[in-house]
């Protein structure tokens, strides 16, 4: 059975929390895209993100994000998020973003496009 798209956005935030990548990416299409205004390109295609996904987990000693609003028309989502953690070197990052997100057809995430403030995550990753 299908999940609604509002509960794809809150099942990738629990399987992000858990440091599933392997259950990430099977919510997302095949040649689905993310893109956040730190890279220069979108990264686009499962292999891509789930290098993404493993290398910014491994930034942080222990992270929690959840959404604290998320909003559904058709296929398109908008979530407001919520991110707290401590790197790896030990300094705290507090953060609120919003995302984008596109669906396709079977209900797979084809597009996250991220909004925030890359200052404090910056900042405290050196």
């Amino acid at each position: 059975m299908k999940r609604s798209n509002a509960a794809t956005v809150l099942e990738f935030f629990r399987r992000f929390n858990d440091e599933d990548v392997a259950g990430l990416l099977e919510l997302f299409a095949d040649d689905a895209t993310f893109s956040m205004v730190l890279y220069d390109e979108d990264l686009r295609g499962k292999a891509a993100l789930g290098d993404f996904f493993r290398m910014h987990i491994a930034n942080w000693q222990q992270h929690r994000e959840w959404a604290t609003s998320v909003m559904v028309s058709g296929n398109r989502a908008a979530s407001e998020l919520h991110f707290e953690g401590t790197t790896v070197a030990g300094k705290p990052v507090v953060m609120d973003n919003l995302n984008i997100w596109t669906f396709d057809s079977d209900g797979l995430i084809s597009r996250i496009k991220v909004y925030a403030d890359t200052a404090p995550m910056l900042e405290a990753l050196g």
